[in-house]
């Protein structure tokens, strides 16, 4: 009797043993396929302010004084901004900057000059020439109290680790 158990033990462990190494392989080989053209691979949800403020070294309410050009930025297609940073939520930007926007996916609508947004930026490597990115990929639409009200909520929030 102990025999067929010890068998049963073995078989049963190299069966499980056999699954692991199936499904690490199967994982491997579909985490290893590149991303596709136009994709990115983030941490968080960029629709959310409460997914991407902790990612943000600026989150500030500007008012767009001119779009100024269209033109590829480490690779990605973004409209470059020219913005009159109106108050500041977190960060030290001030003055006028320059703000690029583009999607991950699809084509982002212009933004209307005179109007005020809320950005949450992270700055690009050359920020006289490219300025900060705009990290949120939510609908952007001219700043209201609601949504004043949920990025201060937001940024209250703890930084993530950088």
């Amino acid at each position: 009797m102990s025999m067929n158990r010890k068998r049963t033990a073995l078989l049963a462990g190299a069966v499980a043993a056999g699954v692991l190494v199936a499904g690490g392989w199967f994982g491997y080989r579909y985490l290893e396929e590149p991303l596709g053209s136009g994709e990115v691979l983030r941490g968080y949800d960029a629709t959310s302010p409460a997914a991407t403020a902790p990612h943000t070294e600026n989150v500030f309410a500007g008012r767009v004084a001119a779009f100024e050009e269209q033109r590829e930025i480490e690779g990605w297609t973004q409209d470059v901004y020219r913005v009159e940073v109106a108050s500041v939520l977190r960060g030290t930007v001030r003055g006028t900057v320059r703000v690029t926007y583009g999607l991950d996916e699809g084509t982002a609508g212009r933004l209307e000059e005179g109007s005020t947004y809320l950005f949450a930026t992270h700055a690009w490597a050359d920020t006289v020439k490219d300025g900060h990115a705009q990290l949120y990929q939510g609908e952007m639409k001219p700043l209201d109290e609601r949504q004043l009200a949920a990025w201060k909520e937001a940024v209250a929030l703890p930084m993530a680790p950088r």
